[in-house]
């Protein structure tokens, strides 16, 4: 039986309202709801389980924004996804989505019906990926000296359902809780006492068993020596936080963690032409000094858009 998602569209403008219904129809998995304005709508939402809201602004009794912040109360409708459109994209309407966290903001003069319903069908699918796995944590230790910085992420993170939070107040304290526990991944800033984000990254890298976990440091002005240096370290992920959003950063954190490094381990006869033509395809045409060992790492550093991942193979070889 296919999947059939349920749709609350909240307009006040009737002709609107009937447009992006109208269009949203077309796809068989959807069905459609209505709601005239902000209170209609989250009457109905209390009543029945939609699987996502795309939402007006401006509307009597409620408008979007007072909607969206009605709906953060309750843990369960605060999953739903909340898609809020605008008919102008007034720099006042963007900042406020901004400043609530809300994910996705439209603006309807740009976009064609159709488009909004694609849009729409996207995070339907994305979101119901996330529900099947949702018993996936992670588990993220954020490193920071100033706790008003430290404090912005931990709420943000610990809003998403998926994350665990840990923190650590410097480098110093951060490489302590490293080496005490597991992390999915390290968010750390740059400048700190007792031990900078950089010397952070250096000495994890020196431990054997956590030189794999993810590590994104966090510069607050993106100054170009800080750039530069992260770079030649070796450093994967290095965000500028002045010019990302506490949301963004939380959506590069997500794609990071859904992108991890993975290890591939391949059994191939020794000696036979597979074994030495796989060889030859990474080590070159006399790959002497591996030929009498069972277990070949062999690391290959990918980049795909701007965040790069490495897969580590180990060839596994055997006499059989």
């Amino acid at each position: 039986m296919e999947k059939k998602y349920k749709v609350l569209i909240i307009e006040d403008d009737e002709l609107i309202r009937s447009i992006y219904s109208e269009n949203l129809r077309l796809d068989q998995e959807i069905q459609v709801d209505l709601a005239i304005d902000g209170l209609d709508g989250f009457n109905k939402i209390q009543l029945n389980k939609y699987d996502l809201i795309f939402s007006g602004i401006q509307m009597p009794n409620k408008t979007g924004f007072e909607l969206y912040q009605d709906l953060q109360i309750s843990p369960d409708l605060a999953k739903i996804p909340f898609v809020i459109f605008s008919h102008l994209g007034r720099l006042d309407d963007i900042q406020k989505a901004r400043d609530l966290n809300i994910q996705h903001f439209i603006i309807r003069g740009n976009v064609t019906p159709n488009q909004v319903s694609i849009k729409i069908k996207e995070i339907l699918l994305s979101n119901n990926d996330l529900n099947l796995q949702i018993d996936k944590r992670y588990k993220i230790l954020i490193v920071e000296d100033d706790p008003e910085i430290r404090t912005i992420y931990i709420d943000r993170f610990g809003q998403h359902k998926s994350l665990i939070i840990d923190s650590a107040i410097d480098g110093l304290d951060g490489f302590n809780k490293i080496q005490q526990n597991t992390y999915d991944l390290i968010f750390s800033g740059i400048q700190m006492p007792n031990k900078t984000g950089f010397e952070l990254y250096q000495e994890v890298q020196n431990l054997e068993t956590k030189k794999n976990t993810p590590i994104v440091l966090f510069s607050h002005w993106g100054r170009l020596e800080d750039i530069e240096y992260a770079k030649n370290l070796g450093v994967k992920h290095l965000i500028v936080r002045g010019t990302n959003s506490p949301n963004d950063i939380l959506n590069q954190i997500l794609d990071i963690l859904n992108v991890r490094d993975k290890i591939y381990k391949l059994k191939l006869k020794k000696d036979s032409s597979d074994y030495y033509r796989f060889l030859e395809s990474f080590l070159g045409d006399e790959p002497v000094e591996y030929q009498n060992q069972d277990i070949i790492p062999i690391q290959v550093t990918l980049n795909h858009n701007v965040k790069p991942y490495t897969f580590l193979i180990e060839l596994d070889s055997y006499n059989k």
